[in-house]
């Protein structure tokens, strides 16, 4: 006997009665042996979007030409936000961008010159172009496209839609985001030595073009060309590899990805459909369910995309880190430019110091800058007892005990073999690095009272071959002064003053011509005539010349020595020189051999002695009367 079939209730009159009898209807049902489960409740998400397909279809309570006006809203306001919210973004990191390029310029600048023996060219050029570059590209990569923040509020805001839709799902999302979590753990593993790695040959070529072609002239004399192709090509091939193995690893990251998504749409459909079967999930909670799936799918590989580029960026900060945190920092020479810089005695706010600060006591016993001045135009130089070693060499001392007075106003010479020491004295008065042991002092002050930017504009040096920047003629003879305290009459002077006039009015350009990179347009003979206008505008009161002419030919020669006639006048001098001839007129002449001096006096009465000088000047067989 088939059992009895129940009837549903009469509805109850009221505006509700329709709403109870579809309520009723599944409890009446239930009392059957035969009824089937009772379907779920619909979702809010599921209900509206019920009601979207009900009113395009025209069966809806609301007008078609109202959800289409609501849809037309939405679909012009996103564009809008977006370029909004891009062109913010982009104004915003340009200028992060910008200022952190500049505080490592001035991180760089400030360094001792241990950091600059230690560190290649191309290397500290890289941190500024390269590496920032690509802290730049991954945040343009990714505030444009469906990756970083956007693809994060996706995943985010696709999260609770799927929570809300069907919380018995929740352990297939579950292991989505646990299996794509672990796979960047292990990619970031994988990958950190890589990018490095990377970064590393990228500056090495860097490094490799650029002092190639700074010394084409060099390559082409000795017929380098092969040998630099072949430097070149050998670290290109290992960029090469390096960018190979990181495209490996990526594309294993991503592809890895998509397997533990596909699982997870897989385990979704498995579990999905016997839910839908025993009743507990309705067919198209199911559809949104995997439609949501998707877009959070997507959302989830944008987002490893975004932590992949973070993988090389995250190099990129560790090398420049490298740079900002280093110990080398010049804490004179950082004090005296943020002087400048800031206007004020000691300002962190442009990020230039080391745990925003510098010696504060060493600083405070610092002299003015006018006190500096004047001790230079007044007071003898004495270099007492000096050892010194180069930081990169601390077993091999250069100067053992150095002791020599050069006098106020008057020539001194340093003369002796190669490897005696001369050149490390220059590097030493002009404070590129300071005494291992003893002391340099100006007038009974020690050197080290100064900060290095006021010491800097007491010496002027002029070396064997001359830097230009490749800028103009009459820029570069304007080096290093205010651009508002310098006169183009003053320019003039000064290279009238260094003979360098005459063939600088030939020039096309007369003063505003370029001069090319390190001057490389301009003779040997001219470069040094415009360095030597460059110390005369300087008016410095301390004058150093480390083998000035000694590559000059004999007409050059002449002139560049009448213009030094000019600059040494009043001056203290200091005179480095191998050939004798041009130092015989010195008011004294030291002689350095190993570390020390070992002669000291005019020329005559070291000729008459019979040491070491005078062997010398037996040696380049010099006619002296």
């Amino acid at each position: 006997m088939s059992p009895p079939r129940s009837h549903p209730p009469t509805p109850s009159p009221g505006p509700a009665s329709g709403r109870c009898s579809r309520a009723t209807e599944p409890a009446s049902r239930s009392a059957s042996p035969r009824s089937s489960p009772a379907p779920p409740a619909p979702s809010p998400c599921r209900s509206s979007q019920v009601r979207f397909f009900e009113t395009l279809i025209g069966r809806g309570n609301e007008p078609l030409w109202r959800l289409l006006s609501k849809i037309a809203a939405l679909y012009t306001l996103e564009p809008i936000f977006t370029i909004i919210f891009v062109i913010n973004m982009t104004i915003i990191w340009e200028q992060v961008m910008a200022r952190l390029r500049s505080q490592i310029f001035r991180r760089i600048l400030i360094q001792k010159m241990l950091f600059f023996d230690r560190h290649k060219v191309g290397e500290l050029t890289g941190l500024l172009t390269s590496d920032l570059g690509s802290l730049k590209s991954i945040v343009s990569d990714n505030i444009s496209r469906d990756r970083g923040l956007r693809a994060l509020s996706e995943i985010i805001g696709t999260l609770c839609i799927l929570f809300t839709l069907s919380t018995e799902l929740a352990p297939v999302l579950g292991l989505l985001m646990v299996s794509v979590s672990v796979l960047v753990a292990i990619f970031k593993r994988s990958t950190v030595p890589t990018f490095k790695s990377y970064g590393i040959l990228q500056a090495r070529i860097s490094d490799c073009a650029s002092e190639t072609f700074s010394a084409i002239r060099t390559v082409r004399s000795f017929g380098g060309e092969k040998r630099q192709i072949s430097l070149f090509d050998n670290l290109a091939s290992a960029y090469q590899i390096s960018g190979t193995k990181l495209g490996v690893l990526k594309s294993a990251n991503e592809s890895l990805t998509r397997v533990v998504v596909y699982v997870s749409l897989m385990a979704l459909y498995i579990l999905g459909g016997r839910k839908v079967n025993a009743g507990k999930l309705s067919v198209g909670t199911m559809v949104s369910f995997i439609g949501y799936t998707f877009t959070l799918t997507f959302a989830v590989q944008g987002a490893v995309n975004t932590l992949s580029d973070l993988r090389a960026t995250l190099a990129s900060v560790e090398r420049i880190n490298s740079v900002l945190s280093a110990k080398d920092i010049d804490d004179s020479l950082a004090y005296g430019l943020a002087k400048e810089l800031d206007g004020k005695e000691l300002d962190d706010s442009n990020g230039v110091y080391e745990n925003g600060s510098v010696k504060k006591h060493f600083m405070s016993e610092l002299k003015s800058s006018s006190s500096c001045s004047n001790l230079a135009w007044s007071g003898d130089i004495h270099l007492k007892e000096v050892h010194f070693s180069y930081p990169l060499r601390s077993d091999v001392e250069i100067l053992n005990g150095l002791d020599l007075t050069i006098e106020c106003g008057k020539v001194t010479a340093l003369v002796g073999p190669s490897g005696a020491g001369k050149s490390t004295v220059v590097q030493l008065l002009a404070r590129y690095y300071e005494p291992t042991q003893g002391s340099i002092t100006v007038a009974g002050e020690d050197i080290r009272v100064f900060d290095k930017r006021e010491w800097s504009r007491v010496v002027s040096l002029v070396n064997q071959d001359p830097v230009l920047f490749s800028v103009s003629v009459g820029e570069n003879i304007a080096y290093g002064l205010p651009d508002d305290v310098v006169s183009k009459d003053e320019i003039i002077k000064a290279a009238k003053a260094a003979n360098a006039h005459e063939f600088i009015i030939s020039l096309p350009q007369g003063y505003d011509t370029l001069v090319g990179e390190r001057g490389s347009l301009l003779s040997g003979g001219q470069r040094q005539r415009i360095a030597i206008a460059r110390a005369l505008l300087k008016n410095a009161p301390i004058l150093i010349l480390d083998e000035a002419t000694s590559a000059l030919d004999a007409t050059s020669e002449r002139l560049v020595q009448e213009a030094l006639k000019h600059l040494m006048e009043g001056r203290t001098s200091l005179v480095i020189a191998h050939r004798l001839s041009t130092v015989q007129n010195a008011h004294r002449i030291a002689v350095c051999a190993e570390g020390r001096i070992t002669e000291l006096g005019t020329h005559g009465e070291l000729v008459a002695k019979g040491g070491s000088y005078a062997s010398l000047v037996g040696t380049q067989r010099l006619a002296f009367e």
